[in-house]
């Protein structure tokens, strides 16, 4: 499979599509990433992350484009002036996440490719393209499966690039390696890569990229149990976030004293965060805890102190999902201690209150309770 600068010579681009419409100009911006000017640069990043994988959404070009991407990484020219190599790993980890996508209704994805879009290619009608049901399907479906073809060049980019002498490259790639193992034709990987991303962990100096790592190791399946009693509380946070220790009593413990120890430090943790993590790590501390604890007695400590640092805006990603933690029946009825606390906490704290913020309606009713302050003050005694 031809990548690189062969790719892009080879490749109809006036066929493929991109977020914007045809892909006619995206040679150029891919030829961009081989010259120093960071302004070219900059834009050529920019049409990646805009056209080519548009909010996580794939099209007929990305995968050749990952193809070009992934040959120009073994490029000296992609580290001259400043470097753009860990973009671009991360642009083919995002190409990675749509190839494993689709690779859960593979079949049902060739079926729908079979339509012949030939003619709109030819007529540049791309308004009849996309007003006709089989061709958009048969687009869409190319573009996940695109992605799916691309994966074997991709895979090879992250086990290589795991052996970059820069750590953000090696924790990005270990990202995307995790990602890709889990599509059905590269599952062949899986020793390989366990074995190499537990040998990486153990002897990083790094703990941002070891914590990378542990949660790259969780993802692939493994248990990391060993780094449950890692020197750094990062890395033990990531371990304990690891799917197979979500019924771990002492993995759940170590999530419930990071909140309830250190809720206003633990993003600081990280001087450059993992990239699992598009949001707070601590965003990802309270997903896993209401997942996976149904006795919020045990959460209520550790929310408490959450909702000491949290703020109006956060809502949907902590104190909200606590709110309907607590009240899990949704009845709005406070039948124990840790519900009034809770409660009476967030009473407490005015400026989480505004009537004209509507994310913090959805979890007042999930939980059965009035979007309103002195209400709920009411209802807890105040």
């Amino acid at each position: 499979m031809l990548t690189g600068l062969l790719a892009l010579e080879s490749t109809n681009w006036s066929k493929l599509h991109h977020a914007y419409g045809r892909a006619s100009d995206t040679p150029d911006h891919l030829r961009a990433f081989l010259q120093e000017d960071p302004e070219l640069r900059r834009k050529a990043m920019q049409h990646l992350w805009s056209a080519i994988i548009h909010q996580g959404t794939s099209w007929t070009a990305t995968g050749p484009v990952s193809l070009v991407v992934a040959g120009l990484l073994s490029d000296e020219r992609i580290d001259r002036g400043e470097s753009v190599r860990v973009p671009l790993i991360s642009f083919l980890v995002s190409v990675a996440e749509a190839a494993e996508q689709a690779g859960t209704d593979y079949n049902e994805l060739e079926r729908l490719a079979r339509f012949d879009i030939e003619p709109f290619l030819e007529s540049e009608d791309d308004e009849a393209l996309y007003e006709d049901e089989e061709a958009a399907e048969a687009l869409y479906a190319r573009s996940l499966l695109g992605c799916v073809q691309a994966s074997p060049v991709l895979m090879q980019v992250m086990m290589d690039s795991l052996e970059h002498t820069n750590s953000l490259v090696r924790s990005h790639a270990a990202m995307g390696a995790a990602i890709l193992v889990k599509t059905p034709c590269l599952r062949h990987y899986s020793r390989e890569l366990e074995g190499r991303l537990v040998a990486l962990a153990e002897f990083a100096n790094n703990t941002d990229e070891r914590s990378a790592l542990v949660l790259a190791l969780g993802d692939i399946g493994f248990t990391p149990t060993m780094f449950l009693v890692d020197s750094s509380p990062a890395v033990r946070m990531c371990a304990a976030l690891a799917p197979r220790l979500a019924d771990n009593d002492a993995a759940i413990d170590e999530l419930i004293n990071a909140l309830e120890r250190n809720a206003a430090s633990i993003d600081g943790w990280f001087t450059e965060k993992p990239p699992q993590f598009v949001l707070r790590p601590r965003f990802a501390i309270v997903s896993h805890l209401v997942q996976h604890v149904t006795d919020f007695d045990r959460l209520v400590n550790a929310g408490l102190s959450l909702v000491e640092t949290t703020e109006k805006t956060r809502v949907d990603h902590e104190w909200g999902p606590l709110l309907a933690a607590a009240f899990p029946d949704g009845n709005g009825l406070i039948e124990n201690q840790s519900q009034r606390r809770f409660l009476s906490a967030l009473v407490a704290k005015s400026e989480l209150w505004d009537a004209k913020f509507g994310n913090s309606w959805k979890w007042f009713k999930k939980a059965g309770l009035p979007n309103d302050r002195e209400e709920c003050a009411r209802r807890v005694g105040q």
